[in-house]
C-alpha cells in the first residue's frame, strides 16, 4: 500500500462522520457532492464496463477538480451501479477506498469501491484525528519559536507580527509536497509585493536541503532541521500548512496534499490583506 493513494481518496472524498473536517474545508464538501451519483442517464451500464483502465497514483493525484466535473458513475463492491435501485449508506462508503478508471480516450468514466485494508482504516483515521486537532487551532495564538534559515539568518515567529506567515511543514522524501511545490513557488510571485513572509520548515538537515536546492526550486525561505519545530506543532501529516494572520493567530491549518492547496492559501491570504 502506498500512502499517496489514500491521500488522494481522502482529498477526493470526506465521510459525513467528521463534521469538524466539514469545517475546515468547504472544498471536500463540493468534490463529494460532484462524486456522488445522483440521477445518472439511462445509458449508464448497470454493471462495471469492460477494458477501463485504473488510474494510477500520480494520475490521480493530479487529475484535480476539472477530470471531476459532472456525475460519474458509481459501483459498489459487486461491480454494481449505485443508483436509487441499489443505494448505499455513508457510513459504509466511509469504510471503502474508490478506485478511478478511465476509458480508451483518457475520460474518467466511473469509480469502483473495494474495501480498506486494516492498514489503511488505521490511517484514515489517523487522518481524520489530525485534521480535527488543526482545525481546533484555528483562532488561537501561533506557537512562537526562534530559528535559522539556509542563509544563517534568525527567524523568530514573534518578530513577524504584524505581517502575514504561510508556513509549510515537510521533508525531501515526501512526494506529496514535492508535487506542489511549483504551485507554491507561484503563491510566493503572486503575493511578491504584499509583505507576505513564506516560511518552509523542513525537517531535513542543510546539507542535504543543499543538494536538494541544486535540482529543484523552492521559492519559500527554506529552514532546515525543524524537527524541534514540527514537535512544538504537533505536525505528523506532511505537507501541512499553516496560515498565520498580523495579530499572530492561526487561521488556516490544513495537513495532507491536494490540487487545491495553492487556491486555498490564496484566498485565505487574500482575504487577510482585504481585512
Amino acid at each position: 500500500m502506498e500512502i499517496i493513494t489514500i491521500l488522494a481518496n481522502l482529498y477526493l472524498r470526506i465521510s459525513s462522520n467528521y463534521p469538524l473536517m466539514n469545517k475546515v474545508t468547504n472544498l471536500l464538501i463540493g468534490l463529494v457532492l460532484i462524486l456522488m451519483p445522483s440521477v445518472l442517464e439511462a445509458q449508464v451500464s448497470k454493471t462495471f464496463p469492460k477494458n477501463l483502465r485504473l488510474l494510477t497514483n500520480q494520475e490521480l493525484m493530479s487529475l484535480g477538480n476539472d477530470g471531476m466535473k459532472g456525475d460519474i458513475p458509481t459501483y459498489d463492491l459487486d461491480g454494481q451501479l449505485i443508483d436509487e435501485e441499489n443505494p448505499i449508506s455513508e457510513e459504509k462508503r466511509a469504510e471503502y477506498i474508490s478506485e478511478y478508471f478511465t476509458d480508451e480516450s483518457g475520460k474518467l468514466v466511473a469509480i469502483k469501491f473495494r474495501k480498506q485494508t486494516d492498514q489503511e482504516a488505521a490511517f484514515i483515521k489517523q487522518f481524520y484525528e489530525q485534521q480535527a486537532k488543526l482545525a481546533a487551532l484555528i483562532g488561537t495564538p501561533a506557537k512562537d519559536f526562534e530559528t535559522v534559515d539556509m542563509q544563517g539568518n534568525s527567524v523568530k515567529l514573534g518578530d513577524l507580527k504584524g505581517s502575514i506567515v504561510a508556513i509549510n511543514f515537510w521533508f525531501i522524501g515526501c512526494k506529496p509536497c514535492i508535487m506542489e511545490m511549483p504551485e507554491l513557488n507561484e503563491l510566493v510571485a503572486h503575493f511578491e509585493d504584499k509583505g507576505v513572509k513564506f516560511l518552509a520548515i523542513a525537517t531535513d538537515s542543510k546539507e542535504k536541503l543543499v543538494e536538494f536546492a541544486k535540482k529543484r526550486d523552492f521559492d519559500y525561505n527554506v529552514v532546515p532541521d525543524g524537527k524541534s519545530l514540527t514537535k512544538l506543532y504537533e505536525i505528523t501529516g506532511y505537507p501541512t500548512h499553516c496560515i498565520i494572520d498580523q495579530e499572530g493567530n492561526i487561521t488556516y491549518f490544513k495537513s495532507a496534499y491536494s490540487p487545491q492547496t495553492a487556491s486555498e492559501l490564496t484566498a485565505a491570504i487574500t482575504y487577510l490583506l482585504d481585512k
